[in-house]
């Protein structure tokens, strides 16, 4: 009768780094590193990051994960100009705005950050540009609005919904860096959204009156339906491209304050990690490989409690590993 040995054997490849393939559960011995490595995949998870300087809720975001930018909010109760700048570990101060607002839509990088709309105490139409380390005046919106989201760029920008008058807003409005101009109309008006993607190629997901579970996908011209969320959610952090995004935390009907993640792929919806803390009028920046979730607030009251809690999400997939022993 054969052995265990002589049927399956005992012998690990000797490879001068990685495997050439990336099967899941391949062990080899790497000569260059001495070290076993292995191939797996991992799962998506979040992270605990660094604190916010200043803790805040229903601010604008823009970056990545490890250049982020939080600016504006509440603090609680008042407005703030502060902004502060994410290295990937910490938040450092930067310069600040002009006005103090919340509620208020952002986009684009950290040293070339747009700041519009928001509530600062009254409802505005102003927009600011941040170029690393200061904020100057750009074009206004064609009317003042708060609970506006935004997606893009700087130099092409898009503003989403908002509430103008009391009343949800269809509107759409594209920023060419130095003035706004109509864009197409959303399929259903809202506020309090989570927004991605490009100036052409943009999503706008959930949001208010209602905790919506609708997705709409922008072209550059008009919107269109697209995949449902799975919960039905509003003050919800998103972030990512139209074909990869992200909808985090927020306001929900099922649990008022939900930690739910959900990862859209172009056509659907899919419940990924949940965030450690439940927390809805959340900033996100980044993407589904490496995103940012920050500020906001555990509080159901409608004064809220501030955060400066920071999570970091890693989109999982295959990876290669060392074996290590403790």
């Amino acid at each position: 009768m054969a052995t265990y040995k002589e049927v399956i054997g005992t012998s690990i490849t000797n490879i001068a780094g990685n495997s050439p393939t990336t099967v899941n559960g391949d062990i080899w011995y790497n000569s260059s590193a001495t070290d076993y490595k292995f191939n797996t995949v991992l799962p998506e998870a979040w992270a605990t990051g660094g604190n916010l300087t200043t803790a805040r809720r229903m601010l604008g975001g823009a970056g990545t994960q490890t250049a982020g930018l939080a600016f504006g909010g509440r603090a609680p109760s008042t407005g703030t100009n502060a902004t502060e700048e994410y290295n990937g570990s910490a938040w450092t101060n930067g310069g600040n705005m002009g006005t103090a607002k919340s509620e208020l839509g952002g986009t684009g990088t950290q040293t070339a950050g747009l700041a519009f709309g928001g509530d600062g105490p009254s409802k505005t139409n102003t927009t600011e540009e941040y170029n690393g380390s200061s904020w100057t005046g750009g074009g206004n919106l064609s009317s003042a609005t708060n609970k506006v989201v935004g997606t893009g760029t700087q130099t092409a920008g898009l503003s989403i919904g908002g509430e103008p008058s009391g009343n949800p807003t269809a509107l759409t409005q594209e920023y060419n860096g130095s003035s706004w101009t109509a864009g197409g109309t959303l399929g259903t008006g809202r506020y309090s959204m989570g927004a991605a993607g490009t100036q052409t190629a943009a999503l706008a997901f959930g949001g208010d009156p209602g905790k919506k579970t609708n997705t709409e996908e922008y072209n550059g011209t008009s919107w269109t339906a697209g995949g449902v969320l799975n919960t039905a959610v509003a003050e919800q952090a998103g972030f990512g491209l139209q074909t990869a995004a992200i909808s985090t935390g927020g306001f929900s009907t099922s649990s008022p304050i939900t930690a739910v993640t959900e990862q859209y792929d172009g056509s659907s919806w899919t419940t990924t990690a949940n965030l450690n803390t439940a927390r809805k009028q959340v900033a996100g920046a980044g993407s589904t490989t490496a995103g940012l979730a920050f500020a906001g607030t555990t509080a159901n009251s409608p004064s809220g409690e501030k955060s400066a809690l920071t999570e970091e999400f890693s989109g999982g997939g295959p990876a290669t590993l060392a074996i290590t022993t403790t």
